[in-house]
């Protein structure tokens, strides 16, 4: 009976495919100077939170993958097997008929070797990596930097007809990859970007696009810098003909030169976006009721006296909204503040917040109306206007130094 768990073993063993990867540190430089950088940012790899169940999950697997637990290889399940997931204090346990792994990390790879694969209905290039956060299961895509930009830049980015989003397109993959180095350095214990708009819409390989994949390709490495290192990087759809001030809009950010807002155009460069003006209506219940949900106030027995713009930034966009109230004949100011005040208003439909706060507000017959432009709240670049400077025959590079001027395009190197 020894003799055959011995050669049971030994057969075991050699059916395991050994898999191992490597990461290696890597430095920018100044796209004109050969010289290695002065920063560096560890690992060559991005991790994308795709799923983060509570305790227990099954897996489905759509094609044969490799189960590795630790670095080590543990088995190979054929497609149509289930795998089930749990935790155990901090370590991560896997189930395959009826065989049971645990330890920090178990990593699902494809079995041949296609550098993707399948999860819940979509391909993800690279592999998918699971641990135990706090007690929950964390499911991240670990894929190289390049390749994870090119799942972005199709849900991000218009890919246009032809070449003529090129250049727009270029400008973007720049600032993307400028965004998810920082998020790396963060060096968060179990992933660094959310696959949504938490961060940047992530879709894997099924979103990509042969011209999108083309502007990643054509700016491998490149990111944008300050004072040498990596800038911080903001994006918005359309900015309404003016770029915000970053320490406008986000409160706990500093004062950085490059993010101070700049006029984008006489004729705004993003007027070529659809519904560049929009129009809200609001009846006045509605409108407080937006206050009331917000917190702003407690009780739907007030009246709206008056609404004015109290102060506007440079830009044009609103800094404060005044509104006074009445209740039993006793009056009640309240403002809202920036950015903010998109979060409390909202759309008439109450489905999203409201495009942007550069607007002009009005009250007439117990109904406000807010017509506006633009959509974002318009720090760093405008993606609609850099698409319109891309039709006229701008480049990257121009297009980066209109939205973040005083910056530098370096480039990664391993």
């Amino acid at each position: 009976m020894k003799k055959q768990q011995y050669y049971f073993y030994i057969l075991f063993i050699i059916s395991l495919t050994i898999v191992s990867g490597c990461s290696s540190s890597s430095r920018f430089t100044s796209d004109n100077d050969n010289e290695p950088g002065r920063n560096t940012f560890e690992g060559n790899s991005i991790r994308v939170l795709l799923e983060n169940p509570t305790n227990y999950f099954t897996w489905t697997v759509e094609e044969p993958v490799i189960v590795s637990v630790d670095g080590i290889t543990k088995a190979i399940v054929n497609s149509g097997n289930n795998l089930r997931f749990g935790s155990e204090g901090d370590e991560t346990e896997v189930s395959i008929n009826r065989r049971n792994f645990s330890g920090k990390e178990i990593r699902i790879s494809s079995k041949d070797n296609k550098n993707s694969i399948d999860f819940k209905g979509k391909v993800y290039r690279g592999s998918i990596k699971i641990k135990t956060n706090n007690g929950q299961l964390v499911f991240v895509n670990s894929l190289s930097l390049e390749d994870y930009l090119k799942g972005v830049l199709p849900l991000e980015m218009p890919a246009g007809k032809g070449n003529e989003n090129f250049e727009a397109l270029k400008a973007f993959a720049i600032c993307a990859r400028t965004y998810s180095i920082n998020k790396m350095d963060e060096n968060k214990l179990s992933f660094d970007v959310y696959l949504d708009t938490r961060d940047q819409v992530y879709g894997g390989l099924n979103s990509e696009k042969e011209i999108t994949n083309k502007a990643v390709n054509a700016t491998m490495g490149e990111i944008l810098t300050f004072k040498g290192k990596p800038a911080v990087t903001f994006y918005s759809a359309s900015c309404g003909g003016h770029t915000e001030n970053i320490k406008n809009v986000f409160n706990t950010a500093g004062d950085l030169p490059y993010l101070s807002g700049v006029k984008d155009g006489d004729e705004p460069y993003c007027s070529i976006t659809p519904r560049f003006n929009w129009e809200e209506t609001y009846s006045e219940n509605q409108f407080i009721n937006r206050l009331i949900n917000s917190g702003l106030i407690s009780g739907s027995d007030f009246n709206i006296e008056n609404i004015e713009v109290a102060s506007r930034f440079e830009s044009g966009r609103v800094n404060e909204l005044r509104i006074t109230l009445s209740s039993d004949g006793d009056e009640k100011e309240v403002s809202i503040f920036g950015n903010n005040i998109r979060s409390v208003i909202r759309t008439s439909d109450n489905k999203g917040i409201l495009r942007s706060t550069m607007f002009y507000i009005s009250y007439e017959d117990d109904t406000v109306t807010i017509t506006g432009k633009g959509y974002g709240h318009g720090v760093g670049l405008c993606q609609w206007g850099c698409i319109d400077l891309s039709h006229e025959g701008w480049n990257y590079k121009s297009i980066l130094n209109h939205y973040f001027p005083g910056t530098e395009i370096e480039r990664i190197k391993k």
